[in-house]
């Protein structure tokens, strides 16, 4: 906990313990000994989850379809259908640790939404005689809206340069060449075809680069030839 001085814990656990009456002193230093201990390792353990997530510069965005649990390991397994890619799973920790139930739990109140996973890949200790291997491992799930419903523009945008391996320009292409919105919510299965051509497509637009960029890199509507009631409410 950088930053948070032991007198500010004592003074929210003191807080947090009530009034301190006559005669049950003993008993409510105790209590704020007790809270502030508590606020600390609480703390600690928040900062180190704010670390791992601010880490998990990888993110999966998809339908969240399953959660099973795998026995050998005692971690559940995360099945998310990613737009444009297909099924891909991802482990939680181990579900004696509170961050593997509480992850497993999210993820079973998730089933059947659109998520945003935040990923990192871990490495198992291997058994004598086998290869190291990564798993992928899920840190955060966040509820981006139900299965059928539009998709953020920024989570479509970056989802679009991401299926391009962070290549922005050929990422405003392909955003142009599907006629997506300049701007506003996306409809998914729009946004899922145009995913899935440009995952399935090793190569670009000749001349994609002779072509003006829109808001957000997008290339200009003007050059699309795509019908206005496909712009949405883009503005110039």
């Amino acid at each position: 906990m950088n930053g948070f001085v032991p007198h500010q814990l004592i003074v929210a656990a003191a807080q947090a313990a009530g009034p301190r009456r006559p005669g049950l002193e003993a008993a409510w230093h105790s209590r704020v000994r007790e809270l502030a201990l508590n606020l600390y390792l609480d703390g600690t353990q928040l900062a180190a989850d704010i670390a791992r997530v601010e880490g998990a510069k990888d993110r999966v965005r998809g339908v969240l379809t399953r959660v099973e649990i795998e026995e050998s390991s005692n971690r559940a397994i995360i099945y998310i259908k990613a737009l444009g890619r297909g099924e891909e799973r991802f482990r939680t920790d181990r579900l004696e640790n509170d961050s593997g139930k509480a992850l497993y739990a999210t993820a079973q109140r998730l089933i059947g939404r659109l998520v945003r996973v935040y990923k990192e890949l871990e490495t198992p200790k291997a058994q004598p005689g086998e290869r190291p291997s990564k798993v992928r491992m899920a840190v955060h799930l966040v509820d981006l809206g139900p299965a059928d419903g539009a998709v953020a523009e920024k989570d479509a945008k970056d989802m679009m340069i991401e299926a391009l391996a962070g290549d922005t320009k050929r990422a405003g292409t392909a955003w142009r060449a599907a006629c997506l919105p300049e701007s506003g919510p996306v409809d998914q299965e729009q946004l899922e075809a145009a995913l899935a051509a440009v995952t399935a497509s090793a190569t670009t637009n000749d001349g994609a680069q002779d072509q003006p960029a829109g808001p957000g890199g997008s290339p200009s509507r003007a050059t699309a030839g795509c019908p206005v009631a496909a712009a949405g409410s883009a503005h110039d």
